[in-house]
């Protein structure tokens, strides 16, 4: 499998016109293509700099000519959720027509949308990108590469990890918070140090043991989930090894 990711300005795609007449970004967690109708069906949501950003953007894309049908699921203050169905724009049908799939969802930003789509082989890939150049579309290609079993597996892992991570920082209190973020940035964990406890305390007006004893707090909550993950992974590796032999 190859793996693309592009950034991409479509002439012809509702969101891309939505989000370069207005303040607003859109990402689409679903969607579906329907290969007999050529039919693009989305989720979206909406963020926008304000109520009256998203809502000059809903309005390009509800009356924009790629449009089959519009539904806003919901709406909260810069915040809009919306299911769409539209035809296929000329990069879509160029990506369907060369076997091409979408694998990751959609993001548009000022008018530039963020595609990652898998082809099953290396020429497939190529001639998608020969017919891209001829379109009126602009396109970079921000990543290429082979994907196989252990590279897959290993993006799976690395996630299983940046999520474990994510879940620790929100266990972490305001104060834990800016505590360790003064302290990564002051170089207290730096070889050798360039901050003291007692620095710290000084530039938080707190006492060096109330220091001390907020960064294990924020420590402990970062590191654990942190080192099980990362040691539930270890142990996958070690069982296919063991499985291999």
């Amino acid at each position: 499998m190859i793996s693309l990711a592009l950034s991409i300005r479509q002439a012809d795609c509702p969101l891309s016109a939505a989000s370069s007449a207005a303040e607003v970004a859109f990402v689409t967690p679903h969607w579906h293509y329907d290969h007999d109708r050529s039919q693009l069906e989305l989720r979206i949501l909406a963020d926008g700099s304000d109520r009256a950003a998203v809502e000059r953007g809903l309005d390009v894309i509800r009356s924009h000519d790629e449009t089959d049908s519009f539904e806003l699921l919901a709406k909260q203050g810069g915040t809009a959720r919306v299911h769409l169905t539209m035809g296929t724009t000329d990069t879509m049908g160029t990506v369907v027509a060369n076997g091409g799939y979408l694998t990751a969802p959609f993001e548009n930003v000022d008018g530039s949308e963020r595609w990652e789509i898998g082809f099953d082989d290396a020429a497939a890939a190529e001639r998608t990108l020969t017919v891209l150049a001829d379109l009126d579309d602009e396109y970079e290609i921000r990543s290429r590469e082979r994907v196989d079993p252990t590279t897959v597996l290993e993006d799976v892992r690395a996630d299983t990890v940046g999520r474990a991570v994510l879940d620790g920082s929100r266990r972490l209190t305001p104060t834990e918070r800016e505590t360790i973020h003064r302290a990564v940035t002051g170089g207290y964990y730096d070889v050798p140090r360039e901050a003291t406890l007692g620095d710290l305390a000084a530039e938080l007006g707190v006492s060096d043991a109330a220091v001390s004893k907020t960064l294990r707090r924020a420590e402990r909550k970062l590191l654990v989930s942190t080192v099980t993950a990362i040691g539930s992974a270890d142990q996958s590796d070690h069982a296919e090894s063991d499985g291999g032999r």
